[in-house]
C-alpha cells in the first residue's frame, strides 16, 4: 500500500493589491533591464488576469527577491511599549488590525507610504497618557466613534465615512488622558 501523499494547501485568491504589488516589481525589473518591454507587456498582462496568488508568483519566478513580491498579509499584529515610542513609516506591510497599547509613549502609525492590502484596517488603541498620531494617505478615512476617553483629546482632518478606493481606518479602544490626531499626509 502507497503512502497518502499530504493534500496541497488551498490555493489564496489575489487581491488587487497583489497584483499592482505584481506589476511594481515586473516594472522595476523591466527598468533594470531584467525584462524585455515585451515581456513586460506580457508578464504585466497576466498580472491582471491572475486570480489566484500561485500565478502571480509564477511571473515572478526568475526575478530577484520575488519571494517578497507576493507576500500573504498578515491579519494582526500586536505592538507594545510602556514609555517607549512605536513608530511604523515608510514601506511597510499593514495587517488587517493594528492592536497597540503604550503606557505613556508615543505611537506614529504613517500609512502613506505603506503596502496595505486592505481597504479597510482596524486599529485598536489602549494607551494611557501618550499621543497617537496616524497620518492617512491622500483621500484615506477614518472612523474614530469606537475611541473613547476620560481626559484626553480625539482630532481627526479627514473624513469619517469610507469612500471606494482608498484606505479607511476604524480606531476603537480608549486613551485616558491622551491625544489622538487622525490626519492625511502632506505629500
Amino acid at each position: 500500500m502507497e503512502p497518502l501523499s499530504p493534500s496541497p494547501a488551498p490555493r489564496r485568491r489575489a487581491s488587487d493589491a497583489d497584483r499592482e504589488q505584481v506589476v511594481r516589481h515586473l516594472n522595476q525589473a523591466y527598468a533594470e533591464g531584467r525584462l524585455s518591454l515585451e515581456e513586460f507587456d506580457d508578464r504585466s498582462s497576466a498580472a491582471y488576469r491572475a486570480t489566484f496568488d500561485d500565478e502571480l508568483r509564477a511571473l515572478l519566478h526568475d526575478l530577484p527577491d520575488a519571494q517578497h513580491a507576493v507576500a500573504a498579509p498578515v491579519d494582526t499584529v500586536e505592538l507594545r511599549t510602556d514609555s517607549a515610542t512605536i513608530k511604523r513609516t515608510g514601506d511597510w506591510a499593514v495587517p488587517r488590525r493594528l492592536r497597540v497599547t503604550s503606557a505613556s509613549g508615543t505611537v506614529r502609525l504613517d500609512f502613506t507610504e505603506a503596502r496595505v492590502p486592505f481597504p479597510v484596517v482596524d486599529v485598536e488603541l489602549t494607551v494611557d497618557s501618550g499621543t497617537t498620531v496616524i497620518i492617512l494617505p491622500r483621500g484615506g478615512t477614518a472612523d474614530l466613534d469606537g475611541v473613547r476617553t476620560d481626559h484626553g483629546t480625539i482630532r481627526s482632518r479627514v473624513p469619517a465615512r469610507p469612500e471606494p478606493g482608498v484606505l479607511h481606518v476604524r480606531v476603537s479602544g480608549y486613551t485616558m488622558c491622551g491625544t489622538i490626531k487622525v490626519r492625511q499626509g502632506r505629500r
